[in-house]
């Protein structure tokens, strides 16, 4: 008995990881076989569910109940006020007013690569402070939205890349997550989606907020929030999943098993986990020079594995640490034609900015 405890206590020890989204929003009722079906896609749609939002992420009117409509479906000669008056319908397609954009706001309008790395510290009943890091690549479009307020987006709302790596060198909490589409996983085109303007009272609250002061010009992208596994209407304020019977847990991702699947392998121990995964991060940097930004990385990571996971050592729970000063970022814009492939083949000619978690190796657990 003492031996397998010490076992299931180390395996424990490398389960940690982080990740972070895509302009996807698709809440998906767990009672509803059509709607889940739907957030399963690789398409997700940019709307999160009724009662959250009824915008997308452009800001645009989604909910069909709200539409204009040149007839009274209970008149079928139409309104007679049409005629009498001359007045015409403003189309629901008509163009939007070209914007009038700020010099730096033009000068962020493009595509640009991303680069994100992750830090945290995190612990388990039998294991304390297990470093873990996570690099993410995307492609990114920053343009203004239907309400002229500058936007940011991800391309073909996807994340490119999600690597991790866990515990230090030479120790037995090594191991890593598959996160790209490793063994069917789908977790880098299929999750839940807020922005801030998306959340329910804060429909006015900006994503995306750049300024210039005495030549320096800051950026600042506002807390989002991503939610695999489980439904939310609001991510920011609605207590984590902490139990199986919890009944807002579905198969996300399809593939006929509860919550989220992710691939863990290790020295000790490797199978799939199902669980679920809040995350909410915000970016604080500025513009160092012509088309590229760094800065820091302020983020929240929740996680809860199912009980259903097959291997008994994989169902640890766990509390995470997160570390801005050591969690950073970097956008360097590039041509429009670039997508993910290209930028994961030139990833080390696009990107300069230093890891400052070189203790945390990559290892032959890194996809």
């Amino acid at each position: 008995m003492t031996k397998n405890v010490i076992l299931i206590a180390a395996v424990c020890a490398v389960i940690f990881f982080v990740s972070c989204g895509s302009d996807n929003k698709t809440q998906t009722p767990a009672d509803d076989p059509d709607s889940a079906a739907e957030s399963g896609s690789e398409e997700t749609p940019d709307t999160a569910s009724d009662t959250a939002n009824d915008t997308d992420n452009n800001g645009n009117e989604t909910d069909p109940g709200s539409e204009d409509s040149d007839t009274d479906p209970t008149d079928p000669t139409g309104d007679p006020t049409d005629e009498a008056d001359g007045s015409e319908d403003v189309q629901d397609d008509e163009p939007v007013t070209a914007c009038e954009l700020s010099e730096l706001e033009q000068e962020l309008v493009g595509t640009w690569a991303q680069k994100v790395i992750l830090r945290s510290a995190s612990s388990t009943t039998f294991a304390q402070d297990v470093p873990s890091v996570t690099t993410r690549f995307v492609v990114v479009e920053i343009k203004p939205n239907a309400d002229c307020k500058l936007d940011f987006y991800k391309k073909d709302e996807r994340i490119c890349r999600t690597d991790n790596r866990t515990g230090l060198d030479g120790k037995i909490s090594q191991g890593r997550v598959g996160l790209n589409e490793f063994d069917g996983s789908k977790f880098n085109t299929v999750f839940n989606y807020w922005k801030p303007y998306q959340i329910p009272g804060h429909e006015n609250e900006p994503y995306l907020e750049i300024s210039e002061n005495d030549g320096e010009k800051t950026f600042k992208l506002n807390k989002d929030w991503e939610l695999r596994g489980a439904n939310m209407d609001d991510p920011s304020t609605e207590p984590m999943i902490s139990s199986d019977s919890d009944p807002r847990i579905f198969d996300h991702d399809e593939d006929g098993n509860p919550a989220f699947t992710v691939q863990f392998s290790s020295t000790l121990a490797s199978g799939k986990m199902y669980y679920v995964h809040r995350f909410g991060h915000s970016l604080s940097g500025k513009v160092v020079s012509n088309g590229k930004i760094e800065g820091n990385v302020e983020w929240t990571d929740e996680q809860y594995a199912h009980q259903q996971t097959p291997n008994v050592s994989l169902r640890c729970t766990k509390t995470t640490v997160t570390e801005t000063a050591r969690s950073v970022f970097q956008l360097v814009k590039v041509d429009d034609s670039m997508d993910c492939a290209t930028l994961l083949e030139k990833a080390d000619e696009i990107f300069d900015i230093v890891d400052p978690n070189s203790d945390v190796p990559h290892n032959k657990y890194e996809e």
